[in-house]
């Protein structure tokens, strides 16, 4: 990529801009104690509403001081709940667990230090029915002699009545890409969730596939992985085993000279000028095993830092005159190329104003939300309630992701220089 060192120069200054709009961390805490906090809530069984929640042991949790449980409480015969002297200065969360399944409910007090919470449970289930994945994305990127593969599943849980898909085999499961370099790294964002979760996935008995126990919930749960594979000789042969029925998805190809092949597959765009291809997979039915070709290409410059395991924000799809293909997969490029973060920025440069605006909220919210993140992160930090090297690696992803959130904010200008 042309100018990489300049773009890279962008970048910092750009982060810097962004930091800087966030007051000093002295100023936005003072030391947390218990105090009048009063929380009442209750559980509701959303798969049948008339059934009882009695006995269900609740936790209120402490997020800015180490994920602790600070008080307890059973519900009632109704499912109510009662818990009291509570700090009304850290933010707070109300967890339960339903037949091996967790749900929570963050905690919002008023003036007066109340705060009512209602939590909804689910029976669970071991069937699909309901149960589809609507978007995939798939993009690939030859480094070297390393071709990186990342995927996006989403899977809607549209159950009627409403139910929690839980599988002791698995709720997701992807194959062993041939020659895999290492354990692939995966990361999950349930429904309501603005962060992803780490997850380690298993490998199965017969060391063909790998999958995840996370339950599925109501409504769209993503998740992710990124593979590093070998790229030997200029080519390599990706066989993938799909467990679930896919709608037809589209693939993107970095560089735009690294040929793609295979049963199924037509290529739609090749963009030379920002160097990507698009391909475009037919529907495939669960069970299918495909054979994918890539060959030749010019390897593009390493990324300038991988991402930590697991913890990276949520893809963002950035409508856009341009055309749709582009986009598919250059969003999702930005969960881990940060050499490619040039490209959404000439993506939102060619939107039209009624579609950028929307884009600009929902960049300036998610910034926020990770300023705030980070703040916490320095007060666990201060109180000594986190491991300063988990601090450290937590503080770092989320610098990279104003870094990104900036530049794309920013559009084509550059950050006056000095």
């Amino acid at each position: 990529m042309a100018n990489l060192g300049h773009q890279h120069g962008t970048l910092l200054r750009c982060l810097l801009a962004v930091m800087l709009l966030a007051p000093p961390v002295s100023s936005r805490f003072t030391l947390y104690a218990q105090g009048g906090g009063i929380v009442e809530g209750k559980l509701v069984n959303g798969t049948n509403p008339g059934s009882g929640c009695a006995g269900a042991r609740v936790e209120v949790v402490g997020l800015a001081s180490g994920m602790n449980t600070l008080k307890t409480a059973t519900s009632d015969a109704a499912g109510r709940f009662r818990i009291e002297g509570l700090p009304t200065d850290e933010p707070l969360m109300v967890r339960t667990e339903y037949k091996s399944v967790s749900y929570r409910a963050r905690v919002a007090f008023d003036a007066s230090g109340r705060s009512a919470v209602t939590i909804e449970i689910f029976e669970p289930t071991s069937s699909m029915d309901g149960i589809t994945v609507d978007d995939v994305r798939m993009a690939f990127q030859l480094t070297g002699e390393q071709l990186r593969s990342l995927e996006l599943y989403a899977f809607n849980n549209s159950t009627k009545p409403p139910r929690t898909f839980v599988n002791p085999d698995g709720t997701f499961r992807f194959s062993k890409a041939p020659g895999i370099v290492d354990l692939p790294k995966t990361s999950v964002t349930s429904p309501g969730a603005t962060m992803p979760l780490t997850q380690s996935p298993l490998e199965s008995a017969d060391g063909r596939s790998y999958y995840l126990l996370y339950p599925l919930r109501p409504g769209v749960t993503t998740f992710e992985t990124d593979q590093v594979l070998p790229y030997k000789d200029r080519t390599y042969v990706y066989r993938r085993r799909f467990y679930q029925d896919l709608k037809p998805f589209d693939v993107g190809v970095v560089p735009a000279d690294a040929a793609l092949s295979g049963e199924g597959l037509v290529r739609l765009q090749v963009n030379t000028k920002e160097n990507f291809a698009v391909y475009r997979s037919g529907p495939i039915k669960a069970g299918t095993e495909v054979t994918w070709t890539f060959s030749g290409g010019t390897p593009t410059a390493q990324p300038v830092a991988d991402e930590p395991s697991g913890q990276e924000g949520k893809v963002i799809t950035a409508p856009n005159a341009i055309g749709r293909n582009a986009l598919v997969f250059g969003p999702l490029l930005l969960i881990a190329f940060v050499a490619t973060l040039w490209y959404a920025t000439h993506l939102m440069q060619g939107a039209s104003g009624s579609s950028r605006g929307p884009l600009q909220k929902t960049l300036t919210e998610r910034r926020d939300q990770i300023l705030n993140y980070a703040a916490d992160l320095d007060h666990r930090l201060e109180i000594q309630a986190m491991d300063r090297n988990e601090y450290v690696r937590q503080r770092e992803h989320c610098k990279r992701q104003l870094r990104r959130i900036a530049l794309t904010l920013a559009g084509k200008q550059d950050a006056p220089r000095r």
